[in-house]
């Protein structure tokens, strides 16, 4: 009874001490919390360009502007069709049931040449939910039971490095621009023969703060203890809310990247500003443009995510946020001009509830 005891309090201690670590690094806050300023810095935007969905126009050859909603393997076809060198293959699986699905996961990867490891992700997303690398048919079939919203097969890209890289073209500028870079890092403990993975992530610094989402991944691995020696990643989703770790990547910056993404860019019908998120082999392949994989293209929601780096203030984190609204609502009021209509705000509000209830289904990222 007493280490019973001894066991929950020290439980209940170290969830204490992550959850009062999150509370003094803004960048752990909850989102209701640490939104609040872009919230009404979106409501002053919305009143001086005269439309609150203006943001939606910024983007008119993706649905919503990428606001809300917007289908992955649409994007995603886009760029494979117009810049295939530097885009992951990627597939919608057809079928209703598991059954089904899973016949069309094997149709493709054999169509395809795809093969283990490969990464299974919903259609429709964000915060990197549902994000799974699939290494055995067992996970595969897992994840297609476990949700019934449509999924994409994408042929994995092993990096090991990626970023994020936020480009803009103002719509009656000749060339666009690198907003921002992201440098992701992925979190890694490091065995010793005798403590479990849950001990370890415990006692890493910044692991702890976030061990609830690491150690719900692992499930019953979390028990088990890693030989001496031996790595373990922590996260494979390049997404802050799943665990990774994101730097100011502006060291990553050069002018053949820059003119690079705005080649790929600009052969995309209808996209102006957006994150895309790159993998690479090494970082001087994306700093000279020669040769990297996007995995995924966001639009007019997404986020310069190196505000993320824990070296920021708040205040610089939020000069960067209110200047990237400026743009979108910019760049939609340039668009609105042109002829292209905000999508509706009831549409957006269903298209929302729908997004949530499906979010709900889908299994813990990796």
């Amino acid at each position: 009874m007493r280490c019973a005891r001894k066991l929950v309090g020290e439980n209940f201690g170290r969830r204490a001490r992550a959850v009062v670590g999150r509370w003094l690094r803004w960048e752990f806050w909850p989102p209701w919390l640490f939104y609040l300023p872009v919230a009404l810095n979106y409501l002053r935007l919305a009143i001086c360009f005269r439309g609150f969905t203006l943001p939606t126009a910024a983007n008119p050859g993706i649905f919503s502007g990428g606001f809300v909603g917007e289908s992955k393997i649409a994007t995603l076809r886009d760029l494979w069709a117009t810049s295939p060198k530097f885009t992951a293959q990627a597939y919608l699986l057809e079928g209703a049931t598991p059954s089904e699905r899973q016949a069309s996961l094997h149709h493709l990867r054999g169509e395809h040449g795809i093969d283990y490891p490969f990464i299974l992700k919903p259609d429709v997303g964000q915060r990197g939910v549902g994000v799974k690398l699939i290494r055995t048919p067992e996970q595969a079939a897992d994840y297609l039971r476990r949700t019934c919203a449509p999924l994409v097969l994408q042929r994995y890209a092993p990096g090991p490095h990626e970023a994020g890289v936020f480009y803009y073209r103002l719509p009656h500028e000749p060339r666009g621009h690198i907003f921002a870079i992201t440098e992701k890092i992925f979190p890694v403990v490091t065995g010793d023969g005798r403590r479990t993975i849950e001990e370890l992530v415990w006692a890493e610094d910044r692991a702890r703060l976030l061990a609830e989402t690491y150690l719900e991944r692992f499930g019953p691995r979390r028990a088990e203890v890693l030989p001496a020696g031996e790595p373990l990643k922590l996260v494979e989703a390049g997404n802050h809310a799943q665990g990774c770790i994101f730097r100011d990547g502006a060291h990553l910056w050069s002018e053949e990247l820059e003119q690079r993404i705005d080649e790929i860019s600009q052969r995309l019908p209808g996209f102006f500003i957006g994150r895309y998120d790159i993998r690479c082999a090494v970082e001087n392949d994306l700093r000279t443009g020669r040769a990297f994989q996007i995995i995924e293209l966001n639009g007019a929601a997404s986020e310069a995510t190196s505000i993320y780096d824990a070296r920021n203030s708040l205040f610089s984190a939020y000069r960067t946020l209110f200047r990237q609204w400026e743009l979108v609502f910019a760049i939609g009021a340039a668009n609105r001009q042109r002829g292209t209509a905000p999508t509706k705000p009831t549409l957006l509000w269903r298209t929302w509830r729908e997004t949530a209830a499906l979010i709900g289904t889908y299994p813990p990222a990796d």
